[in-house]
């Protein structure tokens, strides 16, 4: 059978590869710790859950709007507009099937073979994909870990050329935690209009801040960038609802209608019901949140300690999110060792640990690991990772 080039052009989600060996392993009946997930082990909040059950009793069942409910988007901007000081119409918001769907549609909208995306490094697995997807190019902006992994305008101008048409950041950053300081997102805002460009943000982690500072969006600055500015989002990690499969993007109504169209045709609208608990999360009470960021704050300080105390690892504080992407390199030469895949292979073989190795992620001597889990399975992998790492 011949498969399209666009197919061609990427490849399986090294997160998902990850989780399903991992997955496999357990239904075996082995022990398993695995580090490699991306999401929240906090239940759903119990008023999102009974918001769900209220709308099945309701047969509320059935086709929505393809944009989504207006309950919903009303929600989104509402909560962005608390939460990061927007003023986004819902003429400006587009109800997606998780966060990745919102930048498949996006890519999709707005990219062409030839067109070209500026990308930090390291990225999320999928900004590369879809990227690659829509048949444009990635010009790739590398960061430095002295500097915490935190992007700079100027690298980011270095990088623009007269193909460039997105800029695509993520911050907190999947998988460093890096937070790009507010001075520079607001130079890559002016970067962005000045050269006719598009930023998206995906602000998934945005509430997941060790620093102490409220959420930043770029779509905070107003008028004069409202052209070059979109929101990416979802309710996944803030709520602790990954799979109930809501995401959103805020950004121009041209460029929101034109996603809408590639929607109608692909999923038509997210599920009704997870819309409705959507709602009730973006409006209810907030405390959720907090209290898995003190939670996260403890699992941090252990688990860069625990990895700091493993000879040949070197671990830097991240400054949000949930992971931290510690460097093998002397690890990898003193193994001999040929990359981080191979380690992570080795890792959940031998230790039955699951980590992602840093290659998916644009960089050859990392692997991220997630504390998104318990102490009790982050104590347990520390423990495995070194004595099996310890053995020479």
């Amino acid at each position: 059978m011949r498969l399209s080039e666009r197919v061609r052009r990427i490849s399986m989600s090294s997160t998902g590869a990850v989780f399903a060996a991992a997955a496999q392993l357990k239904a075996q009946g082995v022990d398993v710790v695995d580090l490699s997930a991306g999401e929240p082990d906090f239940p759903t909040p119990s008023h999102v859950k009974r918001a769900a059950f209220e709308a099945i009793q309701d047969d509320f069942t059935r086709y929505t709007p393809t944009d989504g409910i207006p309950q919903l988007k009303q929600a989104i901007v509402q909560r962005h507009a608390r939460d990061c000081r927007s003023d986004y119409s819902t003429r400006e918001v587009l109800v997606t099937v998780g966060g990745k769907h919102a930048i498949f549609n996006l890519t999709s909208a707005l990219l062409q073979p030839g067109d070209e995306v500026v990308i930090p490094v390291p990225y999320w697995v999928t900004f590369k994909e879809a990227v690659h997807y829509a048949g444009a190019a990635c010009r790739f902006v590398p960061t430095s870990e002295s500097e915490n992994f935190r992007v700079t305008a100027d690298r980011i101008e270095a990088a623009v050329s007269p193909r460039t048409r997105l800029i695509l950041l993520n911050s907190p950053n999947n998988p460093s935690g890096a937070i790009i300081r507010e001075e520079e997102m607001r130079k890559i805002a002016e970067l962005a209009r000045r050269r006719d460009l598009l930023v998206l943000t995906d602000e998934c982690y945005c509430h997941f801040n060790y620093e102490g500072s409220t959420p930043f969006s770029l779509a905070s600055l107003g008028e004069a960038y409202r052209e070059h500015v979109a929101v990416v989002g979802s309710v996944s990690k803030t709520y602790a609802m990954t799979g109930w499969r809501v995401g959103f993007c805020l950004g121009p109504a041209p460029l929101i209608g034109a996603m809408l169209k590639i929607q109608s045709h692909c999923t038509s609208n997210a599920n009704s019901i997870a819309q409705k608990a959507a709602v009730a999360a973006l409006g209810g009470p907030q405390d959720s949140i907090q209290d898995m960021l003190r939670e996260y704050a403890l699992r941090r300080s252990f688990i860069v300690e625990a990895l700091n105390s493993i000879n040949g690892i070197s671990c830097n504080w991240p400054d949000g999110a949930f992971y931290v992407y510690p460097n093998l390199r002397g690890l990898l030469d003193a193994r001999r060792v040929e990359s981080t895949a191979d380690l992570a292979l080795q890792l959940l073989q031998e230790a039955r640990v699951a980590v992602v190795p840093g290659e998916g992620f644009g960089t050859r001597d990392h692997i991220r690991i997630s504390y998104a889990t318990s102490m009790e399975q982050l104590e347990k992998g520390a423990d495995r990772l070194a004595r099996f790492l310890g053995k020479g």
